[in-house]
């Protein structure tokens, strides 16, 4: 029997940031899967300003994982979820008297990064791959498999 390698997981998170998990959301879906300084260089780049919490807590990860000396350019993005946070509840005085509720949202980040190993090891495809390459699609109603 041959021995698995296993693959090193590296958890960080991030919690109580001022930013709408909406707003974050978006910017965690363009570096979902990449290697990490791909999605570092990204997010610096990027126009959103809730990608500055994320470039954050991406780095503080990546210091989690030098401790463990595991190089940098292995490391691929396995998953980064956005949780809803509490709300700060606020009120708006508006016309006649009456006031409406305002929310202040809070997100909370949790990266999880893994050790990619040997490159040439990763698949082709990443998150989203279709279809095995080798499964028939019947074309008059895709969802039937033969």
């Amino acid at each position: 029997m041959a021995e698995k390698s296993a693959k090193k997981e590296i958890l960080s998170q991030r919690r109580f940031v001022k930013v709408a998990p909406d707003k974050m959301r978006r910017a965690a879906k363009l570096v979902q899967g990449k290697k990490l300084t791909a999605a570092l260089s990204i997010l610096e780049f990027s126009h959103l300003a809730s990608a500055v919490p994320l470039i954050q807590t991406l780095k503080q990860t990546a210091a989690i994982a030098k401790s463990q000396d595991i190089p940098l350019e292995n490391l691929l993005l396995k998953n980064i979820l956005v949780n809803e946070g509490p709300k700060l509840k606020r009120r708006r005085i508006i016309h006649q008297g009456k006031a409406t509720d305002i929310l202040k949202r809070m997100s909370h980040i949790i990266v999880v990064l893994t050790d990619a190993g040997n490159p040439k090891s990763l698949p082709r495809r990443q998150a989203g791959e279709i279809r095995n390459p080798k499964q028939k699609i019947n074309h008059q109603n895709p969802k039937v498999k033969k």
